[in-house]
């Protein structure tokens, strides 16, 4: 019974993904022969699975919330196998894990070591297998944009507000690296991107155009860069229309690429009255310039499935866009009841993925659920943990 049960839920899913993708032809519904179950909200294991990263077919990853153990599924998140490279340290042991993901089978994961200044895992299996590169710099924020060419920005060291990096760039998947630029303590010349600074975000759109994003306390000043020579150079960019701009601290939440040319921007604004906002902005020209759109308040997390549609999350409350983030709906009444949402991905326009938390202290006893139509309702997913076979 359990096992017809996932089955039926998973035909429903993929039902509904391809609803999500695809505007069906209008058709004459027939007449079902027997009674159609659907699936019920029964109660789902909970897991420590943390933030998930999925793609169209059903494949995708996912993480722990200490970054230590690594997931992936085949199947929309029914099951997920334990695909943790051998080899990645406990954050105890070791540095700090960045990962980049370019679809469902391409992965890499980097630290920071104790032995070796860096480690890079990669897999184009979707975890089956790892190959392991010992690196000559640190591991930093990384970004691929296809299954050869990627981005390393390297953390060479935090102190004084400032954060001084190296950028390292791979056109043979991660195999070998070449450094395109470093800072220099010496040297007043940092090529456009300020050693003062935490940089805390990356999207790379092209082998040559990239994207870095942080903060700084520095009010009137937009904390984002961007290079059109692979990393050598940068220049500082703005976002036109951001409200009492020269008042406010504006710090980039994240970098979300939708394509080579499309890029939202959702920049958090610390006002000198105490109140915090989102501000979102937008480019369409690889981010050369950006437009500011809308504003929202409290928000903590964003996701965006397409240029038109995505989803905003803060202060108990989601929100809904189908416009590029002019206009804003509040979907609150569909979350789960009793769960706090903590993390949110977006695998289409439609479709997306939220993890939800019994435990909001230690978010370790977490629940995934789906949505089919861009956060109006949401599915619990099984989500069951499947450890490799020893054999």
């Amino acid at each position: 019974m359990k096992k017809h049960s996932l089955t039926l839920t998973f035909i429903l899913i993929v039902t509904l993904v391809l609803a999500g993708c695809v505007q069906p032809l209008p058709t004459k519904t027939p007449v079902p022969t027997e009674p159609v179950k659907l699936p019920t909200n029964t109660p789902m294991n909970l897991s420590p699975l943390y933030k998930t990263f999925m793609f169209v077919g059903g494949g995708g990853w996912a993480t722990t919330l200490d970054q230590s153990k690594f997931y992936n599924t085949k199947n929309f998140g029914e099951h997920w196998l334990n695909v943790t490279p051998v080899g990645l340290e406990s954050l105890q042991d070791a540095g700090s894990i960045f990962y980049a993901f370019s679809n469902s089978e391409l992965g890499w994961i980097c630290q920071s070591q104790i032995e070796v200044p860096g480690v890079l895992f990669s897999t184009s299996d979707a975890g089956q297998t790892w190959v392991s590169n010992q690196l000559a710099f640190p591991c930093g924020q990384m970004a691929f944009v296809s299954a050869q060419e990627g981005i390393i920005v390297s953390d060479l060291g935090v102190g004084a507000g400032s954060q001084y990096v190296s950028i390292q760039t791979t056109s043979d998947a991660g195999a070998t690296w070449v450094q395109v630029f470093k800072h220099d303590p010496s040297s007043m010349d940092d090529h456009g991107l300020p050693s003062s600074g935490i940089k805390g975000s990356l999207a790379m759109l092209s082998t040559e155009i990239s994207l870095i994003g942080g903060s700084r306390p520095m009010p009137g000043s937009l904390y984002l860069f961007r290079t059109t020579d692979g990393g050598s150079s940068w220049n500082e960019l703005t976002c036109e229309g951001i409200p009492d701009a020269e008042n406010s601290e504006l710090d980039p939440m994240d970098i979300i690429r939708i394509s080579q040319s499309e890029v939202i921007v959702p920049v958090r604004a610390y006002l000198p009255s105490g109140q915090m906002g989102a501000h979102f902005c937008v480019s369409t020209d690889a981010g050369e310039t950006f437009n500011y759109v809308s504003t929202l308040e409290n928000i903590e997390f964003v996701a965006f499935g397409s240029l038109s549609h995505g989803l905003a999350y803060g202060a108990g409350k989601m929100m809904q866009t189908s416009d590029g983030g002019l206009t804003w709906q509040d979907v609150t009444t569909g979350l789960p009841i009793g769960l706090t949402p903590i993390s949110l991905s977006m695998m289409n326009e439609n479709v997306g993925y939220l993890t939800a938390t019994a435990s909001p202290d230690t978010l370790l006893q977490n629940r995934i659920f789906m949505t089919a139509n861009n956060g109006v309702s949401w599915q619990p997913m099984p989500a069951t943990l499947v450890e490799p076979s020893s054999n």
